[in-house]
C-alpha cells in the first residue's frame, strides 16, 4: 500500500489535523494523539497490529487516503475522465429562447438581439435532442438567455416537449432551471414556471442597491435592486433559489452588506448565496481588467465572505466536489447550448457570438468544417497533456478547470482556468 497523491493534510488550532483526499472527497479529522500512528500506517513504516490499528487502516483504504502499490492514480483519473465525458449518463441542453434583455449590465458578455426562438426552431430543438435522448438515462435543461423570462411561452413548450420526450423514451427528466437577473420573476411567473418543471433559478444580485443599480440597471437607466429583492421575497417558497453575487475589486467590500439585507429582508435562510469570479474573459468585458480579481485573489477574498458567514451563524459552504466528467458540459459529448436561430454552441460564454463560433445547427445534419474545428477544440482538450495541471493535487476536483478560459485572451497573455479551490482549499 502507498499513500495518495491526492491527500492533503491541514492542520487544526487543537493541534489536530483534517486530513482531504481530492480523488475521493473524503474528509477526516484526526486527533492530536491519533497523528503520529496515522502518518506511519500512510507512509508504511508501521503495520496495522491492534484491532483499532487494523480499523484505522481499513477507513484509510475506504477514504482513498491509502492506495495499491502499483495504482497509477494519474492513469485512472485521465481514463475515468475520458469515460465520463465520451459516455455521458445525461443529456444536457442549455436553451437561450431570446437574446433579448431589459437589462443593460455593465459586465455583460453577450450581444443584445431582439430575437425570439420561433415554433420552427423550438420543434427542431426536440428534433436535435432525440438523437441523443434515447442514448441517455436523464435530460438536464436550463434556461439561458438573454433574459428568458422574456420568452416564456417557449420555455413552457419546450418543457412540455421534453417531458413528452422523456416519457417516449423511458428517461428521467431532471427539473430545470433558469439564469434570470429576476426583474419579472414574481409570484406568478415563479408559478407558471414550476407548473412545467422548471423549479430552480439564479439570481444576480452584486450588492446593495447603491452598487448593484449602478451595475445590473434597466435601458432606461432605472435601478433593479428593490422589485428584485421583492420578487425574492414573494417566490422563495416556490423555487429553489440560488443567488449570485459577482465579484469584484469594486464591490467586494459591500458583498456582506447585502447579506445583512437579505437576512432583514427574510431571504437568507431561504436561499443558496454563491460568490462567481468575475474575468475578463471576452472582448466585451475586456476593458475591466483592472476591476477584475485573479483567481488567486478571488480564492482568498472568497474565504473571507464565507468565513464571516459562518461567523454569523450562516452555515452555507460550498463542499469540494468531485469532476469526473470535467468542469462543465462543455468538454462532454452530449451536452449543448442552443439560441432561437438554431445555433448550436459549446459554451454559455458563446452564447451571443456569431455563427463562425457555432458547432452546428439543429435544423441540418451537416456539420460544416469550421463548426467541427470549434467542436473539436472542446472535445480534444486534455487537461491531462499540461504538466501543471497533471501534478495539480486538486485536479480530480477541476479536471483542468473551464476549458473555454484555457486558451488565448487575445492581448498576448492566456487565460488561467485553474479553480479557486487550488489556492484557498486549505482554509
Amino acid at each position: 500500500m502507498k499513500a495518495s497523491r491526492y491527500n492533503q493534510f491541514i492542520s487544526l488550532p487543537n493541534g489536530g489535523q483534517l486530513l482531504f483526499n481530492s480523488a475521493s472527497a473524503a474528509l477526516a479529522e484526526i486527533y492530536p494523539e491519533e497523528f503520529p500512528l496515522i502518518e506511519e500506517l500512510l507512509s508504511g513504516k508501521r503495520d496495522a497490529a491492534t484491532d483499532k490499528e487494523k480499523a484505522i487502516l481499513q477507513a484509510l483504504q475506504e477514504g482513498k487516503y491509502l492506495i495499491g502499490e502499483t495504482e497509477d492514480e494519474i492513469t485512472a483519473q485521465r481514463n475515468w475522465n475520458r469515460k465520463r465525458r465520451s459516455e455521458p449518463d445525461t443529456f444536457v441542453l442549455t436553451i437561450a429562447p431570446t437574446l433579448a434583455c431589459n437589462f443593460r449590465c455593465e459586465y455583460c458578455f453577450e450581444s443584445q438581439r431582439p430575437e425570439i426562438m420561433k415554433e420552427a426552431a423550438a420543434d427542431a430543438v426536440l428534433k436535435f435532442s432525440e438523437k441523443y435522448i434515447p442514448n441517455s438515462k436523464a435530460i438536464l435543461l436550463t434556461w439561458f438567455g438573454g433574459e428568458p423570462t422574456l420568452a416564456v411561452p417557449v420555455i413552457e413548450k419546450l418543457q412540455m416537449g421534453f417531458q413528452s420526450l422523456a416519457a417516449k423514451h423511458n428517461v428521467t427528466l431532471h427539473p430545470a432551471a433558469i439564469i434570470t437577473n429576476g426583474y419579472l420573476l414574481d409570484r406568478a411567473m415563479a408559478r407558471r414556471l414550476a407548473a412545467v418543471g422548471v423549479t430552480g433559478a439564479q439570481i444576480t444580485l452584486d450588492g446593495p442597491a447603491e452598487i448593484h443599480d449602478r451595475r445590473r440597471k434597466l435601458h432606461n437607466g432605472n435601478g433593479t435592486f428593490e422589485r428584485i429583492i421583492q420578487n425574492l421575497k414573494e417566490i422563495k417558497d416556490i423555487l429553489k433559489i440560488l443567488v449570485r453575487v459577482n465579484i469584484d475589486k469594486d464591490n467586494f467590500d459591500a458583498a456582506f452588506s447585502l447579506v445583512e439585507i437579505l437576512r432583514r429582508e427574510e431571504i437568507l435562510d431561504s436561499v443558496f448565496l454563491y460568490f462567481s469570479h468575475v474575468n475578463n474573459s471576452t472582448a466585451v468585458c475586456a476593458d475591466m481588467n483592472d476591476r477584475c480579481l485573479s483567481t488567486e485573489e478571488f480564492a482568498h477574498r472568497q474565504v473571507e465572505l464565507y468565513s464571516r458567514l459562518v461567523e454569523r451563524g450562516f452555515y452555507q459552504i460550498e463542499y469540494p466536489s468531485l469532476a469526473p466528467g470535467g468542469h462543465c458540459g462543455a468538454d462532454t459529448e452530449a451536452s449543448f447550448v442552443v439560441v432561437p436561430n438554431g445555433d448550436l454552441f459549446k459554451c454559455w460564454e458563446e452564447v451571443g457570438m456569431d455563427s463562425r463560433y457555432a458547432v452546428g445547427n439543429v435544423f441540418r445534419e451537416e456539420i460544416y468544417p469550421h463548426e467541427r474545428a470549434n467542436l473539436k477544440r472542446y472535445l480534444d482538450w486534455d487537461p491531462f497533456e499540461s504538466g501543471e495541471c497533471a501534478a495539480c493535487h486538486v485536479l480530480p476536483l477541476c479536471m483542468g478547470g473551464c476549458p473555454h478560459h484555457r486558451k488565448p485572451s487575445g492581448n498576448g497573455s492566456t487565460l488561467t482556468a485553474c479553480s479557486s479551490w487550488k489556492y484557498n482549499l486549505d482554509d
